[in-house]
Parts: C-alpha cells; sequence; structure tokens
C-alpha cells in the first residue's frame, strides 16, 4: 500500500476526483470537507501528508498547514489552488507547506507530488 492521505476541500467533486486518483495510484485516502475536523482524523489515523484547498468557507489552507505543523510536525502539506504564485517559498516554508498544486491539476504533478 501506499501513503496515508487526508484530503480536505469544501468542493465534493474536487474530493471525489482526488480520491479516485490516489487510489487508483494504490495510496489511502481519508477525504473530509472542512478543516474542523482536522483533529479528530489525525486521533483516529496517522496520514503521511494532507492535501488541502487553499480557500474554504471555515479556514484556508493556511490555516490548516500552520496547525499542522504546530500539532503535527513532519507531515507534508500541499495547498491545491487556482492562484499561481499564491504564496512565497519563504511563506510556504515557515507556515509548513510543501507545496502547491496548480488547479486545474495535472495528474502527472499529482503522481510525482505524492510519490516523492
Amino acid at each position: 500500500m501506499g501513503k496515508k492521505i487526508l484530503i480536505i476541500d469544501d468542493q465534493p467533486d474536487i474530493l471525489e476526483v482526488l480520491t479516485e486518483i490516489l487510489e487508483i495510484l494504490n495510496h489511502e485516502v481519508v477525504a473530509i470537507t472542512s478543516g474542523h475536523n482536522l483533529d479528530k482524523k489525525f486521533q483516529e489515523t496517522s496520514f503521511d501528508m494532507v492535501i488541502t484547498d487553499y480557500q474554504m468557507p471555515d479556514m484556508t489552507g493556511v490555516d490548516i498547514a500552520k496547525k499542522i505543523k504546530t500539532k503535527y510536525n513532519g507531515i507534508k502539506v500541499y495547498i491545491i489552488s487556482g492562484y499561481h504564485q499564491l504564496l512565497s517559498e519563504e511563506k510556504m516554508h515557515e507556515y509548513g507547506i510543501s507545496g502547491l498544486l496548480n488547479k486545474p491539476f495535472d495528474i502527472e504533478e499529482l503522481k510525482r507530488i505524492v510519490n516523492a
């Protein structure tokens, strides 16, 4: 089996597509629509990676990355965004963000990220 990956996005269609792709690539996926369930999910399972949308109604991907860096250090966090050059490399490092995945996302880029 591959990695355990938590996906957070408020759009169910994005969650469905990402889950399908990652499961085809032999990864175990947990998908949630809100960052409010983050602690509960980490109590239930340990994750190798988190892929989160940047802009959601309840919190941003940056908020999620900061929380993960503080409470679950060492977990790779990638942010999905339709905005290119959203954050500087310096800010990404400061917030605990491993990288950005641009929308619409490329399957090869997704493979590269999860297999890194």
